[in-house]
């Protein structure tokens, strides 16, 4: 079967030290240094993608939750896929 390129899978790395703060999370990028704040919307997101998860999968959970529809909401999370990509947090691909 072939696999979309548009529902990419999304698998987070493994150098991040994170914590909950009032709903939010807080983390820590081990190998850069660099720190992070997630609002709630986003540490949502970075719960959902422990295990890998496939981009259709994920919107539909978070359309179903935030009660938003489906164009927006994919459009809105791969806004944020790009940046966690970018600074080597998550990684997408097609396996």
């Amino acid at each position: 079967m072939r696999e979309d390129p548009n529902d990419p899978l999304i698998s987070r790395g493994s150098s991040l030290m994170e914590a909950e703060v009032d709903g939010e999370m807080v983390a820590l990028h081990v190998e850069s240094g660099a720190c992070y704040g997630f609002n709630a919307t986003a540490y949502r997101i970075w719960q959902l993608s422990e295990e890998p998860v496939r981009l259709s999968d994920l919107c539909a959970a978070l359309a179903s939750q935030y009660q938003v529809d489906a164009v927006t909401c994919e459009r809105d999370v791969r806004v944020l896929l790009t940046d966690l990509t970018r600074d080597g947090l998550v990684r997408l691909s097609q396996v």
